[in-house]
């Protein structure tokens, strides 16, 4: 048996790893070789990579178990991402009164505005909570589920009339407007705004400082803040003989947050939220966050995955390599975002004329399902057989990705986070965009026209024979329980390898 560890960045394999794939060429050209590819999740370290390449190429009981026949290659590319998210979030939670206060401010207005519809239900205002309650749980001091009470009345599995939704007559731009005025009104944002006010304007020189203001404590809440609003509160650039403009920061941070509001009651009447602490978690991140939880961090990964297969690139010698000395046998894996190198390999793989089939595995991918539905499109016929295993919407919803004792700051998936909160459409925000591994796209009824076709291809695909879908857990066959076990949990690896 053959291991390569191929370490990648920016779709390159890394300098002096040229002769690995001169190895991976030698050993393919063997008669009977059988091919695996494995493609781990995009936020890992190198260390974490290597690790679980190490373990799924072993012996063990969360491993492969392949024999000697099998050549397998590991491709590495690694960003580290999400121990920087972490640390970064829990700053934000704990230390950054801008963050709690618009947070506290939109999940105080939002209940307050939210009811069940059907007959003798709750109505507006019936899941109300008041601002210091809220803090208390969005501190992490009433446990680390604290909006669970809240959310059960918007689970997606609700019948009609029965689910939570924002029952005033009013449009989203008019709740958007009155959600401004309370905030602009509330004391608390009054001495954030004037405190980052303070670290913008006094040191351009645009005016002196104020009494019993925190310059200090601005500026750090201006550095988390993304870098198009940091852009925007910029002082304006010095004209000689005139006096230095002053930038008015809170109207910027009103009118930001007014977009927030905006985008989360458009999600709420329209069935694509994600209960009301993610989807005001996930919109109060994307718009004033961005840099800094790790929406950035996704686009430029997703990048790197199709970077892979640019000429010269690592994916392209790889496809190269197996046209010129086929395998026996040739399985592809892919977790999470790994899935989203996949896809990107079976396209340009079909598109380079490689005629090989191969038998893929998907393990709680992360890939958009536009995306796959375009690979089916346009290279389903290389895929001889596929499973794919996933968790059902009632644990992706529960698993924390930050941690289960940090349910407090997000309470959902990797898959939910990325859905809400990292993916966009033509360089616009696309939240709840559809992920393959994401059960909840399998039922929800308020897709619009392309998510449907994409989602009946995809379905139509799992649905042919060889082919089909595991739900996690499933006694005797898959028992993985969080999105970081799917690679790990013994049960579903000996379901997944069943396919080789």
């Amino acid at each position: 048996m053959s291991v390569f560890n191929i370490l990648t960045r920016n779709g390159a394999a890394d300098p002096g790893q040229e002769q690995l794939l001169s190895d991976l060429a030698a050993e393919l050209s063997k008669p009977h070789a059988k091919l695996l590819i494995h493609l781990h999740g995009g936020l890992v370290d190198e260390t974490s990579g290597l690790a679980a390449a190490e373990r799924l190429s072993g012996n063990g009981q969360n491993s492969w178990q392949l024999g000697p026949e099998w050549t397998q290659v590991y491709v590495i590319w690694r960003t580290g991402a999400i121990e920087t998210i972490r640390t970064n979030w829990i700053d934000l939670v704990h230390d950054d009164r801008l963050y709690q206060t618009i947070l506290r401010k939109l999940i105080g207005f939002v209940t307050k505005k939210l009811g069940m519809p059907s007959l003798g239900a709750r109505g507006p205002g019936s899941l109300s909570i008041n601002e210091a309650e809220i803090q208390r749980r969005l501190t992490g001091k009433a446990g680390q589920r604290p909006f669970d009470d809240v959310d059960v009345h918007l689970a997606p599995e609700l019948p009609t009339g029965s689910r939570a939704t924002v029952m005033s007559e009013q449009t989203n731009g008019e709740l958007a407007i009155e959600f401004q005025k309370e905030l602009a009104e509330d004391g608390s944002f009054q001495g954030v705004a004037a405190d980052i006010d303070e670290a913008v304007n006094v040191p351009s020189g645009a005016r002196t400082p104020s009494v019993a203001v925190d310059m200090a404590e601005g500026r750090k809440m201006l550095e988390r803040l993304d870098h198009s609003i940091q852009g925007e509160v910029a002082p304006p650039p010095a004209v000689a003989g005139e006096p230095r403009g002053i930038v008015s920061v809170g109207t910027f941070l009103i009118s930001h947050a007014g977009e927030v509001a905006i985008r989360c009651f458009k999600r709420f009447r329209g069935g694509r939220d994600h209960g009301v602490h993610a989807t005001i978690v996930e919109e109060v991140c994307r718009e004033f966050y961005g840099d800094l939880v790790g929406a950035k961090v996704w686009g430029m990964m997703v990048q790197d995955a199709a970077d892979h297969f640019g000429p010269g690139k690592l994916g392209s010698k790889i496809i190269d390599i197996i046209k010129e000395h086929t395998p026996n046998d040739f399985v592809m894996s892919g977790h999470s975002a790994g899935s989203i190198w996949a896809s990107r390999f079976l396209l340009a793989a079909k598109a380079a004329g490689l005629d090989k089939k191969v038998r893929l595995v998907l393990l709680a991918p992360a890939v958009r399902e536009n995306l796959f539905a375009k690979m089916l499109d346009e290279a389903g016929d290389m895929i001889e057989r596929c499973r794919m295993i996933t968790m059902t919407d009632e644990l992706e919803r529960a698993d924390a990705v930050l941690g289960h004792d940090k349910g407090y700051i997000y309470p959902s998936s990797l898959l939910y986070l990325v859905s809400g909160m990292f993916e966009e459409m033509n360089a616009k925000a696309y939240p709840d965009a559809p992920i393959l591994g994401m059960q909840r796209f399998s039922s929800i009824s308020s897709l619009d026209t392309a998510e449907q076709d994409a989602a009946k291809s995809i379905a139509k695909f799992f649905q042919k024979e060889g082919h089909g879908v595991i739900v996690s857990p499933t006694p005797g066959i898959a028992m993985a329980n969080s999105h970081g076990d799917f690679d790990n949990e013994p049960l579903m690896l000996a379901t997944a390898r069943a396919l080789f």
